[in-house]
Parts: structure tokens; C-alpha cells; sequence
């Protein structure tokens, strides 16, 4: 991300001749009259190419490019057009802003602005999505991406709005291709936001991660209207272990190295953290669109807008011990999962056995509570709560602690901490609270192309 900014004074002039198609008409392309258009794109490496596309459908909204070889068909990118047109309508019901001025100029969106700060009026308001060839390493695919740079007037930038969907799986998945074009629509709408705030006072302060990934994922439940089956099973399955052992999205993709698989339990657990915040918010408050909108750019984004939901969430502290216990005790009443009966019945964390283990900022593990447990002088961040089922109360401090469960987690708000010993109880758990991994499935496993290469470039932030 780094790289591109150096490159940047302010946003200008930024609709480039020769990447746009003027006077394009509403409908389908002529099938002997094809269209065709240099990109470049990145692949797994972080190795810039060039591909040639062909424009196979477009309406109002979109145009589809099509990487010529895909084997996508004009009848399957007519489709996309169309069920990207009802898409967009939900995303932007949820994350835009609304009849807003940016620099003297009015806009409907915030894809409207997207659109005329990359294309200027030659745009049409129609986002670019390119349908490519993405490859991946042994066992992942690739869903898709977004590149910031693409705002840009910077090497190998296309200076479009557009978005990036592996040909093969949209064709092989067509809901879960959809997810992945709905996921990166929103990382778009989320660095459009940043990319007001540079026009308008030079100043770029990235969004933490975890939050920018966040609100992508929730992406599946405004266009889809239902859990992801494959979040909520991998988090119940735990099949590497390593949600148990305390990973979750808090500081993405700290856990790699021990497993490349370990980023599945961030995604996971960031979807299940926005979906829990969203069940506690009162009707009408508009959570997404003033996350997407905040001044900041950490964890003070959720929770200010957490703050309003309940004053105590306003201490993140709090928050992520109240969501680090919902998942424990997702049927209950006051913080559980309220209202989502497949969370609430199906959600579990096993408990560990053990003295202690590292758990970085955000990290929570849960082991039992025989009797009372009266934890250790706690690190800088390391924090304890007792939590009895079915009980609205957590007992939280460093005197004796009752309950059936120990939590143990790490308050910092720093993502760049390192990692701090916290204690558990010692005691062995039964076996109905250990629980098993189950099987790992089947690969390959669907990520985003940053989460290979390493994160730089789904951009986004204040």
C-alpha cells in the first residue's frame, strides 16, 4: 500500500484516455463487433501482467470484461450483469453514504463516486468487473481481489473502479463467485471512503485490517440474507485446532506461518464478530454505513459505534470479552447470538487444559474453573473473566473467579503487539467440553489474493 501512496499529491484529472468507452450504449456487445482491452492484473506472486479482455455484457451498472480463453460465455457474463444490478442496490442500502458533495460535485453513492474519480464522466456510473484466470498454489483457490492502485494514476494501474473474479470458480460456484464479487465490492466502497478523505484533507491513515476484512464479510448476509455456511463450519469444526488455542481476526493472518490454512479461522471469526454486533443493534441504526463512513481507523471504528448499543461496548476491553463469550455461550439471553437461531444453537469453542499459552491482542482462550480460580499477576493486556452458562453476568478482575468456564484474553488494541503469556486453570476439561476437531475438509480453500501474496493493495481506510 506504501508503494502506491508515494505517488500520490491528491486525487485529479484521474479519468485517463484510452481506458474508457465512451458513448458505450446500455444492452449487449455486438457478437461481431467484440471490443477488446489490454489490463493489467497481479497473480500469486505479486508479479504484475498484462491480459487482453473482451467486453461480453454491460448495462447500467457494469461491464463485464472477460479474459479472452476463459471459456466464459456471453449468456453467463449477461447474467452477472443482471444479478449484480440487484446486488449492488443491497450493498449500497447498506454501506453508502447518500446524496452527498465531494469537491463542489453531487453524487447519488459512493459508486457513483467511485466511478467518476477513477473515469470521470466517461464512466457511466458502470463498474468494471474482469473475469480472469487466476491462478493459485497447491490447495487454494484464489477467489478475487480488489487493487487500490486502480484509483491511480501509478504504474500498471487500469484507472478504473473495477474489481477482479476468478473465471473458473465463478463458473464452477456461482453463488459462492458472487459472495467473492460482493465481498470485494465492498473493499472498493471502503477505499472510496479513504479516497474522499485524501481529496479532501491529504490524509491517508490506513484502516485496521481485521475491520476493512469485516465488512466484507458481512457482505454475504446483505446480499444473500443468510449465515456462510462455510464460515460458521469451519469455525464450529475447528479443524486445525487453532481457534481453540485462541486465533481469531484480530491481528489477520498472524498465525501463517504455522499453517496458511490459519486464515480460514480469521475470516471466520471476523464474519461471526460483525454478524454478533449487528444482531445487537437496535432496528434502524445504520451499523455498516457508519463503520464504512468513521473518522478512525482502528478498533475505536467498532467501537463507537459499539458505544451506542450498549455503553459499556464503548471500552473495547469489554467488547471483545462480551463477543469472546457469546461464542462460548451463544444461547444466552443478554450477550449471546439473540435472534440468529442457527448461531445460537450450533456456535461452540472447546476449552483447553494446560498452565498458560501466548496469545496475541485479541486472542481469547476458555479452560474450566473447578471450584474458584484467582488468576496470576496478569502482563501489561492479559485479562480474566469467569462465566457461568446462561448467566448475563461475567465476573471480570483479578480476585478469585467463580463460574463453569475461565476466559483468558489478550485487551490490547495494538495489532502490531506481540504476544503475552496468559494463564489458564490447569484443569483437564471432560471430554463434552473438549470436543474434537472435526476432519479437515477437502480443499482447495477459497482466499483472496492478498492473503497470499501478504496484504498490499485491497486498500481502505481512514
Amino acid at each position: 500500500m506504501k508503494n502506491i501512496f508515494r505517488f500520490i499529491r491528491i486525487i485529479a484529472a484521474v479519468a485517463i484516455a484510452g481506458f474508457t468507452l465512451a458513448g458505450c450504449p446500455t444492452g449487449t456487445p455486438d457478437e461481431n463487433n467484440v471490443t477488446r482491452q489490454s489490463f493489467w492484473a497481479v497473480d500469486y506472486n505479486d508479479d504484475n501482467f498484462h491480459l487482453v479482455a473482451e467486453l461480453l455484457a454491460y448495462n447500467d451498472y457494469s461491464e463485464i470484461w472477460v479474459e479472452v480463453g476463459s471459456g466464459i460465455t456471453r449468456t453467463q457474463a449477461r447474467a452477472l450483469a443482471g444479478r449484480y444490478a440487484v446486488m449492488r442496490e443491497k450493498l449500497l442500502h447498506a454501506y453508502s453514504r447518500k446524496n452527498f458533495t465531494v469537491s463542489g460535485m453531487q453524487f447519488a453513492n459512493i459508486l457513483d463516486y467511485a466511478n467518476w474519480v477513477t473515469r470521470g464522466d466517461a464512466g457511466g456510473g458502470r463498474l468494471t468487473i474482469l473475469l480472469l484466470d487466476l491462478r493459485a498454489p497447491p490447495g487454494l483457490i484464489i477467489g478475487g481481489y480488489f487493487h487500490n492502485r486502480d484509483f491511480f494514476n501509478v504504474p500498471h494501474s487500469n484507472r478504473r473502479d473495477m474489481v477482479y473474479i476468478n473465471s473458473s470458480f465463478l463458473a464452477a460456484n456461482w453463488e459462492g463467485g458472487l459472495g467473492v464479487l460482493a465481498h470485494e465490492v465492498v473493499h472498493l466502497i471502503n477505499h472510496a471512503e479513504a479516497v474522499i478523505v485524501l481529496q479532501e484533507q491529504e490524509r491517508w491513515a490506513p484502516m485496521d485490517l481485521w475491520i476493512n476484512e469485516g465488512l466484507a464479510e458481512k457482505s454475504y448476509y446483505v446480499v444473500f440474507g443468510r449465515n456462510p455456511e462455510e464460515r460458521v463450519g469451519w469455525f464450529v469444526g475447528d479443524p486445525l485446532g487453532s481457534i481453540s488455542r485462541g486465533n481469531n481476526f484480530f491481528v489477520w493472518g498472524n498465525h501463517r506461518n504455522m499453517d496458511a490454512r490459519t486464515i480460514l479461522d480469521d475470516y471466520a471469526t471476523v464474519y461471526l464478530f460483525m454478524r454478533w454486533l449487528f444482531l445487537h443493534a437496535p432496528s434502524g441504526v445504520d451499523l455498516l454505513r457508519d463503520m464504512v463512513s468513521s473518522a478512525h481507523y482502528d478498533h475505536r471504528i467498532v467501537t463507537s459505534v459499539a458505544g451506542g448499543i450498549n455503553p459499556d461496548w464503548a471500552n473495547w476491553d469489554v467488547l471483545i470479552k462480551t463477543w469472546l463469550a457469546a461464542n462460548v455461550d451463544p444461547a444466552n439471553p443478554v450477550f449471546g447470538y439473540v435472534g440468529d437461531d442457527e448461531l445460537r444453537d450450533s456456535l461452540t469453542v472447546r476449552r483447553v487444559g494446560g498452565e498458560s499459552l501466548p496469545l496475541y491482542p485479541g486472542e481469547g482462550v476458555f479452560s474450566v474453573i473447578d471450584g474458584t480460580f484467582t488468576p496470576p499477576a496478569p502482563g501489561p493486556n492479559i485479562r480474566y473473566a469467569g462465566l457461568t452458562f446462561g448467566d448475563e453476568n461475567i465476573s471480570f478482575g483479578t480476585g478469585p473467579l467463580t463460574g463453569d468456564t475461565l476466559l483468558t484474553f489478550n485487551a490490547s488494541t495494538n495489532i502490531d503487539g506481540p504476544p503475552e503469556s496468559g494463564s489458564l486453570t490447569g484443569v483437564q476439561p471432560p471430554a463434552q467440553m473438549q470436543g474434537r476437531s472435526l476432519p479437515l475438509p477437502l480443499g482447495p480453500f477459497v482466499v483472496g489474493l492478498w492473503d497470499v501474496i501478504g496484504r498490499d493493495g485491497e486498500g481502505g481506510g481512514r
